[in-house]
């Protein structure tokens, strides 16, 4: 067990004033059997009244509505956590098992799998840490290339992406063999922005894997959200009026 500090940062930054804004943050992270949350604070400006309610997947979510112009939208967590990856998660949900818009593969990612189904690993750690492993040799881990549009089929064509690429195809893999898997999103060792990794079922619970890393989960991982895929896990979304053609957004995240 390990007694974490985290903090996280969003600057969003509109080049022309919205208003009517409602939106929508998965930022705090849950109690869960592996990690107690001591301590959260969340500051959101411009500030506004919120409302804390939780979405199907356990996932906590911060609602608001700013009616005035604006142009700009922050919010920051800080907090404490114990972490104990020793401990798991044993509720299961059956949406898990199938593919969502995000893993769904095409022929060449399913011709992937095909060539590695037959190999004798029949335990699922280690059928999850094989595919982990092959994806560490063939996907290059690169920004800039893909986006959070960018699919488990396409970053799997291009050979490239960062953690929500290896968690998309690595989670498309593994229910294409019958496993369910979920997407995680969170703060890690990787410090600087959010991190993505894979939970997969055993049969009894749910286990961590790290594939953009190729490791296991440990300690140092603190759960934000999890869900099917990026969408069901985006820190924030919402919609607003004006003539805004594009936002900046500037992530910062710290966890020791």
């Amino acid at each position: 067990m390990k007694t974490l500090s985290f903090s996280f940062s969003t600057k969003l930054t509109f080049d022309d004033y919205v208003h009517d804004h409602s939106f929508a943050l998965r930022i705090i992270p849950p109690n869960t059997e592996a990690q107690k949350i001591i301590s959260c604070g969340l500051d959101i400006s411009p500030a506004v009244a919120t409302k804390q309610t939780v979405d199907a997947f356990g996932n906590n979510v911060t609602a608001g509505y700013i009616q005035g112009d604006h142009r700009f939208l922050d919010f920051e967590i800080k907090g404490t956590a114990e972490v104990d990856s020793t401990k798991h998660s044993t509720f299961l949900m059956p949406c898990y098992l199938y593919q969502s818009e995000y893993t769904a593969p095409d022929e060449e990612l399913r011709d992937f799998y095909t060539e590695l189904k037959d190999k004798n690993i029949s335990d699922v750690s280690d059928r999850a840490a094989f595919f982990s492993d092959i994806l560490s040799d063939i996907i290059e881990y690169k920004k800039g290339v893909t986006t959070t549009a960018t699919t488990a089929a396409e970053a799997f064509a291009m050979k490239t992406g960062v953690c929500q690429d290896f968690s998309h195809i690595l989670i498309s893999l593994l229910r294409m063999g019958g496993i369910h898997a979920r997407y995680v999103a969170g703060l890690a060792f990787c410090d600087g922005e959010t991190h993505s990794w894979v939970e997969y079922w055993t049969g009894n619970q749910w286990e961590g894997i790290d594939p953009a890393n190729n490791c296991p989960v440990n300690d140092d991982y603190l759960v934000i959200s999890t869900g099917r895929d990026f969408r069901d896990c985006a820190i924030d979304r919402g919609v607003m009026f004006g003539r805004y053609t594009q936002q900046l957004q500037l992530v910062r995240s710290v966890l020791t």
